[in-house]
């Protein structure tokens, strides 16, 4: 991967600005680099990596998550068809091991997996040809995803942020799948829950690959996070008083870029599968949806 990891610096964190710093330099965005994604090539990047749970080994042939069926359809599948139907995607690539080399659909490229997410990620965005082009990774769990939804976010994060990230509210996720397992945060007075898909710009993605990593990395150390995001952050959220606009002037600071939250009413981009009840949720539902429209 072209490009140079970044260190922390102590003086950064004191003073609340971003607390990562290029070796080689790498200055922030500047303000003359914000024509955002519209101008530039658009390519998708899903990472197929992750692997079952136990609780759901016995539902499929291979551990893969994306290679499980849903209602007697890959996740992938469905991640793909709904990516090609986006009119802006051009190229998209496909990280994972050898189970899903030999799954790959018509019309995509297969980039072999690494050890973490942020691998993956790297390695297709090298693949894909690096900073040149704007990026939509995906999460391939998401068995509602359709062109649609991704088409709307695609088209309001390209038009006003370096980063964008889809957030559904809770009304609307409980609307459309009522019941549904799901975890909300509560943001502006009101629950939301995070859509699994970011849309970006590479030059962006190419200057913050090395502090995603330790985003990642954090992810299961809560302390760790707290720390990354900073004490106003953490006591925000703790006493149920955080705001987009906080954690998007946060975001911002700490990637150097214009960070987004872009409101979603559909929450086929937020519904993924992390567990068996995820899943017999879905595929019942979709095998209800099925049953109604062959009758």
């Amino acid at each position: 991967m072209a490009g140079t990891e970044a260190r922390p610096t102590k003086q950064a964190a004191r003073d609340g600005r971003p607390t990562h710093e290029s070796q080689a330099g790498t200055p922030a965005l500047r303000e003359t680099d914000h024509c955002y994604n519209s101008h530039m090539a658009l390519h998708a990047i899903i990472t197929a990596g992750g692997k079952l749970p136990r609780s759901m080994a016995h539902l499929a042939d291979s551990p893969v998550k994306a290679l499980l069926k849903v209602a007697g359809r890959t996740l992938l599948d469905t991640a793909v068809e709904a990516v090609q139907g986006v009119g802006e995607v051009e190229r998209v690539a496909i990280a994972g091991g050898d189970d899903v080399a030999q799954a790959t659909p018509d019309g995509t490229e297969y980039v072999r997996e690494g050890e973490t997410v942020m691998d993956n990620v790297a390695n297709a965005f090298t693949h894909l040809g690096g900073e040149a082009h704007g990026y939509l990774v995906i999460s391939p769990d998401l068995p509602f995803l359709n062109a649609s939804v991704l088409s709307e976010f695609v088209s309001t994060a390209r038009g006003s942020c370096d980063m964008g990230l889809p957030y559904v509210s809770r009304d609307d996720f409980l609307a459309r799948f009522p019941g549904a397992p799901n975890r909300f945060e509560r943001l502006d007075g009101r629950q939301v829950t995070l859509g699994s898909c970011i849309c970006m710009t590479g030059t962006f993605l190419k200057q913050n690959i090395p502090l995603f990593r330790d985003f990642f990395n954090a992810r299961k150390f809560a302390h760790r996070v707290v720390l990354m995001l900073g004490l106003p952050i953490a006591l925000a959220y703790l006493s149920g008083k955080l705001s987009l606009a906080a954690l998007e002037e946060r975001a911002s600071r700490l990637t150097g870029g214009q960070v987004r939250g872009i409101p979603v009413p559909d929450p086929a981009i937020a519904y993924d599968i992390d567990n068996l009840v995820n899943y017999e949720h879905a595929d019942s539902l979709l095998r209800g949806a099925e049953s109604g429209a062959d009758s």
